[in-house]
Protein backbone atom coordinates (compact mmCIF):
# COMPACT_ATOMS: atom_id res chain seq x y z
CA UNK A 1 0.00 0.00 0.00
CA UNK A 2 1.46 3.36 -1.06
CA UNK A 3 -0.80 5.73 0.91
CA UNK A 4 -3.04 5.51 3.98
CA UNK A 5 -4.93 8.64 5.06
CA UNK A 6 -6.74 8.35 8.40
CA UNK A 7 -9.20 10.70 10.12
CA UNK A 8 -7.82 13.77 8.37
CA UNK A 9 -9.48 17.10 9.20
CA UNK A 10 -8.18 20.57 8.38
CA UNK A 11 -9.41 24.12 8.87
CA UNK A 12 -8.41 27.55 7.62
CA UNK A 13 -9.45 29.87 10.45
CA UNK A 14 -13.18 29.05 10.86
CA UNK A 15 -13.56 27.29 7.48
CA UNK A 16 -13.52 23.47 7.69
CA UNK A 17 -11.75 22.47 4.46
CA UNK A 18 -11.52 18.73 5.20
CA UNK A 19 -13.79 16.75 7.49
CA UNK A 20 -12.66 13.28 8.66
CA UNK A 21 -11.07 12.03 5.42
CA UNK A 22 -10.19 8.31 5.25
CA UNK A 23 -8.90 6.35 2.25
CA UNK A 24 -6.11 4.05 1.06
CA UNK A 25 -4.27 3.78 -2.26
CA UNK A 26 -2.69 0.57 -3.54
CA UNK A 27 0.66 0.36 -5.30
CA UNK A 28 0.79 1.19 -9.03
CA UNK A 29 -2.70 2.67 -9.22
CA UNK A 30 -4.21 5.92 -10.45
CA UNK A 31 -6.81 7.63 -8.28
CA UNK A 32 -8.88 10.69 -9.21
CA UNK A 33 -10.30 13.05 -6.62
CA UNK A 34 -13.46 14.42 -8.23
CA UNK A 35 -15.50 17.36 -7.02
CA UNK A 36 -16.32 21.05 -7.50
CA UNK A 37 -14.03 23.98 -6.69
CA UNK A 38 -13.72 24.56 -2.96
CA UNK A 39 -14.56 20.99 -1.91
CA UNK A 40 -11.11 20.37 -0.38
CA UNK A 41 -9.28 18.59 -3.21
CA UNK A 42 -6.19 20.83 -3.31
CA UNK A 43 -6.00 21.07 0.49
CA UNK A 44 -5.85 17.27 0.60
CA UNK A 45 -2.95 17.17 -1.90
CA UNK A 46 -1.04 19.81 0.03
CA UNK A 47 -1.33 17.80 3.24
CA UNK A 48 -0.19 14.60 1.52
CA UNK A 49 2.80 16.38 -0.01
CA UNK A 50 3.78 18.08 3.26
CA UNK A 51 3.09 21.64 2.11
CA UNK A 52 0.53 22.02 4.90
CA UNK A 53 0.92 20.85 8.49
CA UNK A 54 -1.62 18.34 9.78
CA UNK A 55 -4.07 19.54 12.41
CA UNK A 56 -5.89 16.25 12.97
CA UNK A 57 -5.40 12.71 11.64
CA UNK A 58 -2.41 10.94 10.11
CA UNK A 59 -0.77 10.11 6.78
CA UNK A 60 1.30 6.98 6.11
CA UNK A 61 3.41 6.43 2.99
CA UNK A 62 4.58 2.85 2.41
CA UNK A 63 3.28 1.99 5.90
CA UNK A 64 5.58 4.63 7.40
CA UNK A 65 4.11 7.54 9.35
CA UNK A 66 5.04 10.82 7.62
CA UNK A 67 2.66 13.20 9.39
CA UNK A 68 0.26 13.54 12.27
CA UNK A 69 -0.55 16.30 14.75
CA UNK A 70 2.76 15.88 16.61
CA UNK A 71 5.10 14.71 13.84
CA UNK A 72 5.78 15.94 10.33
CA UNK A 73 8.41 15.01 7.74
CA UNK A 74 9.37 17.71 5.25
CA UNK A 75 8.17 17.56 1.62
CA UNK A 76 11.65 16.62 0.34
CA UNK A 77 11.73 13.63 2.70
CA UNK A 78 8.58 12.13 1.17
CA UNK A 79 8.65 9.96 -2.00
CA UNK A 80 6.09 12.34 -3.51
CA UNK A 81 6.16 14.75 -6.44
CA UNK A 82 3.62 17.54 -7.02
CA UNK A 83 2.53 18.90 -10.42
CA UNK A 84 0.90 22.26 -9.72
CA UNK A 85 -1.99 23.67 -11.72
CA UNK A 86 0.18 26.58 -12.90
CA UNK A 87 3.13 24.22 -13.66
CA UNK A 88 5.55 26.20 -11.37
CA UNK A 89 8.50 25.89 -13.76
CA UNK A 90 11.68 27.85 -13.10
CA UNK A 91 11.53 30.73 -15.62
CA UNK A 92 15.33 31.29 -15.67
CA UNK A 93 16.03 27.65 -16.59
CA UNK A 94 15.66 25.91 -19.93
CA UNK A 95 13.49 22.83 -20.27
CA UNK A 96 16.39 20.43 -19.82
CA UNK A 97 17.67 22.43 -16.84
CA UNK A 98 14.22 22.29 -15.22
CA UNK A 99 14.15 18.52 -15.64
CA UNK A 100 17.73 17.98 -14.44
CA UNK A 101 17.10 20.13 -11.36
CA UNK A 102 14.76 17.44 -10.02
CA UNK A 103 17.49 14.80 -10.42
CA UNK A 104 20.27 16.55 -8.49
CA UNK A 105 19.73 14.55 -5.33
CA UNK A 106 19.48 11.30 -7.26
CA UNK A 107 22.00 9.23 -9.15
CA UNK A 108 19.92 9.46 -12.27
CA UNK A 109 21.38 7.68 -15.25
CA UNK A 110 21.45 9.38 -18.63
CA UNK A 111 19.41 6.48 -20.01
CA UNK A 112 16.58 7.17 -17.53
CA UNK A 113 16.69 10.91 -18.28
CA UNK A 114 16.43 10.20 -21.99
CA UNK A 115 13.51 7.86 -21.31
CA UNK A 116 11.66 10.63 -19.46
CA UNK A 117 12.33 13.09 -22.29
CA UNK A 118 11.02 10.60 -24.81
CA UNK A 119 7.93 9.59 -22.81
CA UNK A 120 6.88 13.18 -22.14
CA UNK A 121 7.64 14.28 -25.74
CA UNK A 122 9.72 17.34 -24.77
CA UNK A 123 12.76 16.48 -26.94
CA UNK A 124 11.98 19.17 -29.55
CA UNK A 125 12.27 22.13 -27.15
CA UNK A 126 14.84 21.09 -24.53
CA UNK A 127 16.84 24.31 -24.85
CA UNK A 128 13.89 26.70 -24.75
CA UNK A 129 12.69 28.67 -21.71
CA UNK A 130 9.20 28.17 -20.21
CA UNK A 131 7.86 31.57 -21.37
CA UNK A 132 8.34 30.54 -25.00
CA UNK A 133 6.31 27.35 -24.65
CA UNK A 134 2.60 26.72 -25.14
CA UNK A 135 0.42 25.56 -22.26
CA UNK A 136 0.55 21.98 -23.46
CA UNK A 137 4.34 22.06 -23.76
CA UNK A 138 4.68 23.52 -20.26
CA UNK A 139 2.42 20.75 -18.96
CA UNK A 140 4.71 18.13 -20.48
CA UNK A 141 7.78 19.76 -18.92
CA UNK A 142 6.08 19.86 -15.50
CA UNK A 143 5.31 16.13 -15.81
CA UNK A 144 8.87 15.36 -16.93
CA UNK A 145 10.38 17.28 -14.02
CA UNK A 146 8.12 15.57 -11.51
CA UNK A 147 8.88 12.10 -12.83
CA UNK A 148 12.62 12.79 -12.93
CA UNK A 149 12.71 12.76 -9.12
CA UNK A 150 11.50 9.14 -9.31
CA UNK A 151 8.56 9.55 -6.91
CA UNK A 152 6.50 6.66 -5.63
CA UNK A 153 3.44 8.92 -5.60
CA UNK A 154 2.70 11.60 -8.17
CA UNK A 155 0.20 14.34 -7.24
CA UNK A 156 -1.41 16.28 -10.09
CA UNK A 157 -3.60 19.29 -9.25
CA UNK A 158 -6.08 19.93 -12.11
CA UNK A 159 -3.26 19.46 -14.63
CA UNK A 160 -5.43 19.73 -17.75
CA UNK A 161 -7.79 22.58 -16.84
CA UNK A 162 -6.09 25.28 -18.95
CA UNK A 163 -5.64 23.22 -22.13
CA UNK A 164 -7.84 23.38 -25.20
CA UNK A 165 -10.06 20.40 -25.96
CA UNK A 166 -7.96 18.67 -28.65
CA UNK A 167 -4.67 19.13 -26.80
CA UNK A 168 -6.27 18.05 -23.53
CA UNK A 169 -7.27 14.66 -24.97
CA UNK A 170 -3.75 14.03 -26.26
CA UNK A 171 -2.02 14.96 -22.99
CA UNK A 172 -4.52 13.04 -20.85
CA UNK A 173 -3.83 9.95 -22.95
CA UNK A 174 -0.05 10.50 -22.73
CA UNK A 175 -0.26 11.03 -18.96
CA UNK A 176 -2.16 7.77 -18.50
CA UNK A 177 0.42 5.78 -20.47
CA UNK A 178 3.28 7.59 -18.75
CA UNK A 179 2.14 6.81 -15.20
CA UNK A 180 1.30 3.22 -16.12
CA UNK A 181 4.79 2.74 -17.59
CA UNK A 182 6.50 3.78 -14.34
CA UNK A 183 6.71 2.13 -10.94
CA UNK A 184 4.54 4.87 -9.47
CA UNK A 185 1.03 5.66 -8.27
CA UNK A 186 -0.81 8.90 -8.96
CA UNK A 187 -3.55 11.06 -7.47
CA UNK A 188 -5.18 13.39 -9.99
CA UNK A 189 -7.42 16.22 -8.80
CA UNK A 190 -10.15 17.16 -11.28
CA UNK A 191 -13.68 18.53 -11.52
CA UNK A 192 -14.19 16.76 -14.86
CA UNK A 193 -15.94 13.39 -14.49
CA UNK A 194 -14.97 12.23 -17.98
CA UNK A 195 -11.27 12.79 -17.18
CA UNK A 196 -11.66 10.93 -13.91
CA UNK A 197 -13.30 7.92 -15.57
CA UNK A 198 -10.72 7.73 -18.37
CA UNK A 199 -7.66 8.00 -16.11
CA UNK A 200 -8.59 6.25 -12.89
CA UNK A 201 -8.60 2.83 -11.34
CA UNK A 202 -10.74 4.37 -8.59
CA UNK A 203 -12.52 7.68 -8.07
CA UNK A 204 -12.87 9.52 -4.76
CA UNK A 205 -15.89 11.82 -4.96
CA UNK A 206 -15.73 14.82 -2.60
CA UNK A 207 -18.13 17.59 -1.64
CA UNK A 208 -17.92 20.25 1.09
CA UNK A 209 -14.76 18.79 2.60
CA UNK A 210 -16.10 15.24 2.87
CA UNK A 211 -15.69 12.03 0.90
CA UNK A 212 -19.10 11.18 -0.53
CA UNK A 213 -18.27 7.94 -2.35
CA UNK A 214 -15.25 5.83 -3.37
CA UNK A 215 -15.42 3.30 -6.18
CA UNK A 216 -14.31 2.25 -9.63
CA UNK A 217 -15.52 4.41 -12.55
CA UNK A 218 -18.11 1.70 -13.30
CA UNK A 219 -19.40 1.70 -9.71
CA UNK A 220 -19.56 5.48 -9.46
CA UNK A 221 -21.42 5.79 -12.77
CA UNK A 222 -23.91 2.93 -12.37
CA UNK A 223 -24.27 2.91 -8.57
CA UNK A 224 -24.17 6.56 -7.42
CA UNK A 225 -24.90 6.93 -3.72
CA UNK A 226 -26.97 10.12 -4.06
CA UNK A 227 -28.25 12.77 -6.48
CA UNK A 228 -25.01 14.76 -6.21
CA UNK A 229 -22.87 11.86 -7.43
CA UNK A 230 -25.33 10.97 -10.18
CA UNK A 231 -25.26 14.57 -11.44
CA UNK A 232 -21.47 14.64 -11.86
CA UNK A 233 -21.59 12.73 -15.13
CA UNK A 234 -23.54 15.16 -17.26
CA UNK A 235 -27.17 16.15 -17.61
CA UNK A 236 -29.85 14.19 -15.79
CA UNK A 237 -33.63 14.08 -15.89
CA UNK A 238 -35.19 14.54 -12.43
CA UNK A 239 -38.67 13.77 -11.14
CA UNK A 240 -40.18 13.89 -7.66
CA UNK A 241 -42.53 11.07 -6.76
CA UNK A 242 -44.05 9.05 -3.90
CA UNK A 243 -43.72 5.27 -3.59
CA UNK A 244 -47.05 3.47 -3.99
CA UNK A 245 -47.15 -0.32 -3.67
CA UNK A 246 -43.54 -0.70 -4.80
CA UNK A 247 -43.73 1.72 -7.74
CA UNK A 248 -43.14 5.43 -8.41
CA UNK A 249 -45.29 7.32 -10.88
CA UNK A 250 -43.48 9.58 -13.40
CA UNK A 251 -44.54 11.23 -16.69
CA UNK A 252 -42.51 8.41 -18.29
CA UNK A 253 -44.56 5.69 -16.64
CA UNK A 254 -44.39 3.69 -13.41
CA UNK A 255 -40.90 2.77 -12.21
CA UNK A 256 -40.25 -0.07 -9.81
CA UNK A 257 -38.94 1.15 -6.45
CA UNK A 258 -37.40 -1.70 -4.46
CA UNK A 259 -36.36 -1.26 -0.82
CA UNK A 260 -38.52 1.84 -0.30
CA UNK A 261 -41.46 2.18 2.07
CA UNK A 262 -44.97 2.79 0.87
CA UNK A 263 -45.67 6.54 0.92
CA UNK A 264 -41.95 7.46 0.98
CA UNK A 265 -41.02 10.61 -0.94
CA UNK A 266 -38.32 9.96 -3.55
CA UNK A 267 -36.36 11.68 -6.29
CA UNK A 268 -35.97 9.75 -9.52
CA UNK A 269 -32.91 10.33 -11.70
CA UNK A 270 -32.80 9.09 -15.29
CA UNK A 271 -29.73 9.62 -17.41
CA UNK A 272 -30.42 10.82 -20.99
CA UNK A 273 -28.75 7.61 -22.23
CA UNK A 274 -31.53 5.66 -20.52
CA UNK A 275 -34.33 7.08 -22.68
CA UNK A 276 -34.72 5.03 -25.87
CA UNK A 277 -36.77 6.75 -28.57
CA UNK A 278 -38.65 5.58 -31.63
CA UNK A 279 -40.48 7.72 -34.17
CA UNK A 280 -44.19 7.44 -33.52
CA UNK A 281 -46.66 7.25 -36.40
CA UNK A 282 -49.98 9.02 -36.29
CA UNK A 283 -52.30 8.14 -34.64
CA UNK A 284 -50.14 7.71 -31.53
CA UNK A 285 -50.17 4.10 -30.39
CA UNK A 286 -47.71 4.17 -27.47
CA UNK A 287 -48.84 4.94 -23.91
CA UNK A 288 -45.58 6.78 -23.16
CA UNK A 289 -44.62 9.39 -25.72
CA UNK A 290 -43.03 12.79 -26.01
CA UNK A 291 -43.12 15.75 -28.36
CA UNK A 292 -39.78 16.71 -29.89
CA UNK A 293 -38.72 20.29 -29.19
CA UNK A 294 -35.33 20.12 -30.91
CA UNK A 295 -32.68 17.64 -32.06
CA UNK A 296 -28.98 18.48 -31.73
CA UNK A 297 -26.37 16.47 -33.63
CA UNK A 298 -23.12 16.09 -31.63
CA UNK A 299 -20.97 13.74 -33.69
CA UNK A 300 -21.47 10.12 -32.66
CA UNK A 301 -24.61 10.96 -30.68
CA UNK A 302 -27.52 13.38 -30.63
CA UNK A 303 -29.34 15.15 -27.81
CA UNK A 304 -33.12 15.18 -28.27
CA UNK A 305 -35.08 17.82 -26.33
CA UNK A 306 -38.55 16.55 -25.47
CA UNK A 307 -41.72 17.63 -23.73
CA UNK A 308 -43.69 15.03 -21.78
CA UNK A 309 -46.86 15.44 -19.72
CA UNK A 310 -48.05 13.84 -16.49
CA UNK A 311 -51.58 12.59 -15.82
CA UNK A 312 -52.63 16.10 -14.74
CA UNK A 313 -51.39 17.72 -17.94
CA UNK A 314 -48.30 19.30 -16.37
CA UNK A 315 -45.46 19.49 -18.88
CA UNK A 316 -41.84 18.48 -18.25
CA UNK A 317 -38.77 19.20 -20.39
CA UNK A 318 -36.40 16.23 -20.66
CA UNK A 319 -33.35 15.16 -22.69
CA UNK A 320 -32.53 11.91 -24.42
CA UNK A 321 -29.07 10.93 -25.67
CA UNK A 322 -29.30 8.69 -28.72
CA UNK A 323 -27.31 7.62 -31.77
CA UNK A 324 -26.19 10.53 -33.94
CA UNK A 325 -28.17 9.29 -36.94
CA UNK A 326 -31.50 9.62 -35.09
CA UNK A 327 -32.72 13.20 -35.55
CA UNK A 328 -36.52 13.47 -35.35
CA UNK A 329 -37.99 16.74 -36.52
CA UNK A 330 -39.42 19.36 -34.17
CA UNK A 331 -43.07 18.83 -33.18
CA UNK A 332 -42.96 15.15 -34.13
CA UNK A 333 -43.97 12.43 -31.67
CA UNK A 334 -41.67 9.74 -30.30
CA UNK A 335 -42.34 6.74 -28.09
CA UNK A 336 -40.12 6.42 -25.01
CA UNK A 337 -38.71 3.27 -23.43
CA UNK A 338 -36.59 3.36 -20.25
CA UNK A 339 -33.40 1.35 -19.74
CA UNK A 340 -33.48 0.57 -16.01
CA UNK A 341 -29.70 0.55 -15.57
CA UNK A 342 -29.73 4.33 -16.07
CA UNK A 343 -32.44 4.90 -13.45
CA UNK A 344 -31.64 5.81 -9.82
CA UNK A 345 -34.05 6.42 -6.97
CA UNK A 346 -33.12 8.33 -3.81
CA UNK A 347 -35.12 9.18 -0.71
CA UNK A 348 -36.20 12.81 -0.23
CA UNK A 349 -36.94 12.38 3.48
Amino acid sequence: MILNVQNLSHSFEKFLALNDINFKIEENSIISILGPSGCGKTSLLRLISGLERIQKGSIHLHDKLVADKKFQTSPEERPVSYVFQDFALFPHMTVIENIRFATKSHKTKTQFLNQIISLTKVDNFLNQYPHSLSGGEQQRVALARSIASQPKLLLLDEPFSDLNASLKKEIIDDTLHLVKSLDSSAIIVTHNAEEAMFLSDKIIVMNSGKIVQIGTPLEIFYKPINVYVASLFGEINKFNSIVNKGYCYTPLGNIKAENFNNGEKVKIIIRPEGLKLNKQPSPILSDINGIVVDSKFIGTHAIIHLTVSDNLGKKFHIHSKVSGDFLPSAASSVSIDIDSKYVFIFSRN
